[in-house]
């Protein structure tokens, strides 16, 4: 039990422990709080620390009203809770008046010497606060502890420090500490020179004081959120509003934007530097809605005119500006006036080329400029997208979009019926141009310095830059695998490296099933390589001709060429090298068939013409011609035949039925290859150099020419034009295939649709090219009428799909 005597004498009642501790512990907790910068001996600490345990265990003290308190039980929690408590408020009641004493001394200063004076102190005062917090360790585990697993409103010493801070510092000068940092920001913000570390540590002591006080329940950055923030927010608004107005009075729209975007970067770099990580978004916001929300659609209005400038770096700032309002607010708009103006300037590029002469000469000068043009654009604005939109994804769709539009759509490709007008036709002859000998001029603008292998590939890279924009991928595939076949066959490739970096690049874009076919062919043309060596060294001795004879025995199945719609009997010498080829290639393949393809076959003859003179008279023209056209002049040089004047010294001369009759071609072919001739003097007609079918023809013995090789193998313009219709049959029913595959899968998957759902997964699903509704709608019948889909019989509009 605990007994209690009363003192009758306070005036000789000796100091209690409790006292004499708290007496050595003042002295020491004051040292620390004006000392703390300077340290302390390791001894004193021990002292302190044991002062607070001995005061924490004390076994008497002097109570309220002269008593003399001494528990029976010395492990009792009432005599540890008493004195836990009264430690704690002891230390409270002192630090408190310490804290009254410096706001007194603050009073003292005013201005950037009043943050000067906060920072001292705060950075001390850090310092001390982890000192007592530590000395008072004892107190913090037991009597707060309990404390607080009580639920009362107690908190460790660390935490009471900053409270006190907080209460009797920083309450008593707020109102004069903000002013001096707001006077401080507004002096930097006007070009003044002012320390921004002042502000940077008050802000950071704000912090502080709100972020560790969870114990009183108080919310996190309170103190920063409620007393610093929202008013340098609204103080940085009512700045800028009237900054705002008055640059704008001075100056244009343009002007303006300068100066806000070195503002807000200006800005930016101090927030990041003082105001939490947490209310730099709010910050941003606020400064946004007013320099750059408030004059949005004046800002918009100058992208446009810095486009038809190319004002990369005004262009750059304003789409950092923009940006910062937001996708809906900001940048939509910029991407719709950028998707417009790309599409415009790509068909104006078109138009203006269109209309060059030198696009009408060829198609592979119309091909050339084409694709010039598009890629004149192209590079431009995606420079600009590069350069001053940091390859903004959404900016990025709206140039993918431009360029798609007037890369399929412009001045040269408007007749969807002409597949010479054809985006994708004109980009595989452009190819064809770069990748086929004799067009060195086309492969010519490379950058200076570089092989012709890496300007080759820079272009190919730019055609395939062209060919990801393509609506109809499979017209660009028919195209260039037929152009891919005569430059493998006419052995006319610039070069087999060039060739492969295309199929590669090819592949990566659209996947193998779309270069296996080039693959093969590639195949073919080395596997026949490698034949016609054997042939030769087979043959070295029981060779029936004495000329170079080269074929190339090709895949039906890989290849676009067609057999030959005309007989043609051949000439007697090329008929002895075709029998003897045939023979060897049946020893060991005896089960395939050889269907010669003499239309797109070549030769090469050399014609002595009686008349010539100079270097002509010995050496003769060399003439590369047709198959067909082979056996046409070969009738000329024979001494027998169904002709007349075979004993004449400039040769025979033969009937239009006669050629025809010797060669079986058809007549048409014939009547061409004769015009052909006499175009060229060549062979001469008796109905003024006129091929007809009534005319007499003889060899021109006086042809004269400056130059030694003459080609008289070019394509045709009607064959040309046959072959594009040819072509676009060809692809029109390749894709009516792919619409029913298509929609049997679909169907087959669904089991049953809806018309409309049909047509819509119809067009989702085919990649190649853009299928067109009525197209879906035949091939919807189709499948009908071969039992694959049927209507419902309750709901017309209903397909479903028969297993």
């Amino acid at each position: 039990m605990a007994t209690t005597r009363s003192m009758s004498n306070r005036e000789q009642e000796p100091l209690s422990d409790a006292d004499r501790i708290w007496s050595e512990l003042s002295v020491g907790v004051d040292a620390i709080l004006t000392h703390a910068e300077e340290g302390f001996e390791q001894s004193l600490y021990m002292r302190l620390y044991t002062g607070v345990y001995n005061f924490c265990t004390s076994l008497k003290s002097s109570l309220p009203g002269g008593q003399y308190f001494t528990p029976g039980d010395a492990s009792s929690t009432v005599h540890g809770s008493m004195y836990g408590r009264q430690l704690y408020t002891r230390l409270n009641d002192h630090v408190s008046q310490f804290m009254a004493d410096v706001a007194a001394k603050s009073r003292e200063h005013s201005g950037d010497e009043l943050l000067a004076f906060y920072n001292k102190e705060w950075i001390k005062y850090g310092d001390a606060a982890k000192m007592i917090h530590h000395i008072f360790d004892y107190l913090n585990r037991h009597w707060i502890l309990r404390e607080q697993d009580d639920g009362n409103n107690v908190c460790d010493i660390n935490t009471l420090m900053f409270r006190l801070w907080r209460n009797k510092f920083f309450m008593e000068v707020r109102n004069s500490l903000l002013e001096s940092v707001f006077s401080l920001m507004k002096r930097i913000r006007d070009g003044q020179v002012a320390d921004l570390n002042l502000v940077k540590s008050v802000v950071d002591s704000f912090v502080s004081l709100g972020s560790d006080d969870m114990v009183s329940g108080s919310k996190k950055m309170e103190v920063y959120d409620s007393y610093f923030l929202k008013p340098f927010i609204e103080g940085s608004r009512q700045y800028y509003q009237a900054e705002s107005e008055r640059v704008l009075k001075e100056g244009s729209i343009r002007n303006y934007m300068i100066w806000v975007f070195e503002r807000l970067k200006e800005e930016d770099d101090r927030a990041e530097m003082y105001l939490h990580e947490s209310s730099l978004r709010e910050f941003g916001e606020a400064l946004n809605k007013v320099l750059i929300g408030k004059q949005r659609t004046n800002l918009i209005s100058e992208f446009r005119p810095m486009l038809v400038a190319q004002e990369k770096e005004d262009l750059g700032r304003l789409y950092e500006l923009l940006k910062r309002l937001g996708e809906v607010q900001g940048l939509e708009p910029l991407r719709t006036i950028f998707c417009d103006f790309v599409q415009e300037a790509g068909q104006d590029a078109v138009k203006k080329v269109s209309g060059n002469q030198e696009a009408t000469e060829s198609m592979a000068n119309k091909s050339r400029l084409f694709v010039q043009a598009l890629l004149s654009v192209h590079d431009l604005y995606a420079g600009i997208l590069r350069e001053s939109f940091k390859d903004d994804p959404g900016l990025s769709k709206s140039l993918d979009r431009a360029c798609q539009a007037f890369i399929n759509e412009n001045a040269m490709c408007k007749k969807a019926e002409d597949t010479e007008a054809d985006a994708a036709r004109l980009l595989a002859t452009y190819c064809d141009t770069l990748l086929r000998k004799g067009n060195a001029s086309a492969r010519a603008a490379g950058e200076a310095g570089a092989s012709s292998e890496d300007n080759l590939e820079k272009q190919l890279a730019q055609a395939i830059c062209v060919y990801r924009y393509l609506s109809n991928f499979d017209v660009f595939h028919a195209s260039y695998v037929r152009f891919f076949a005569r430059r493998l066959v006419n052995e006319q490739s610039v070069s087999p490296h060039g060739e492969e970096t295309m199929i590669s690049q090819l592949k990566e874009v659209s996947g193998v099933d779309v270069t296996s076919r080039l693959s093969r062919m590639f195949s073919d043309i080395t596997v026949s390589k490698d034949k016609i060596d054997q042939f030769k060294e087979s043959t070295r001795d029981t060779r029936t001709f004495d000329y170079e004879f080269d074929m190339k025995v090709l895949n039906t199945a890989s290849w676009p060429f067609k057999a030959p719609e005309t007989k043609l009997k051949l000439p007697a010498e090329l008929e002895r090298a075709v029998d003897q080829y045939t023979e060897f290639f049946h020893k060991d393949r005896g089960g395939r068939r050889l269907n010669w393809l003499w239309q797109y076959s070549k030769a090469e003859i050399r014609i002595f013409f009686p008349k010539a003179t100079g270097p002509a008279a010995k050496a003769g023209y060399m003439f590369q011609v047709s198959t067909f056209q082979l056996a046409i002049l070969m009738l000329f040089n024979q001494d027998s035949g169904p002709g007349t004047g075979y004993e004449s010294a400039d040769g025979p001369t033969l009937t239009f039925d006669q050629i025809a009759a010797a060669t079986e071609l058809d007549k048409d072919i014939v009547l061409d290859e004769l015009a052909l001739f006499c175009k060229a003097r060549v062979i001469n007609s008796n109905t003024a150099n006129k091929a007809t079918e009534k005319s007499q023809y003889t060899l021109n013995a006086g042809f004269k020419s400056k130059q030694m090789r003459i080609n008289l193998s070019r394509a045709k313009k009607s064959d040309q034009k046959k072959e594009a219709k040819d072509m676009q049959r060809a692809v029109a029913v390749d894709r009516s295939a792919s619409i029913q595959a298509a929609i049997v899968r679909i169907m087959k998957a669904r089991k049953q649709l809806p018309h409309r759902e049909l047509i819509q997964a119809t067009i989702e699903n085919i990649k190649l090219f853009h299928p067109q509704v009525t197209d879906i709608k035949q091939s919807i019948d189709k499948l009908i009428d071969t039992g694959y889909l049927e209507r419902d019989e309750n709901t017309r509009d209903l397909y479903k799909y028969l297993a």
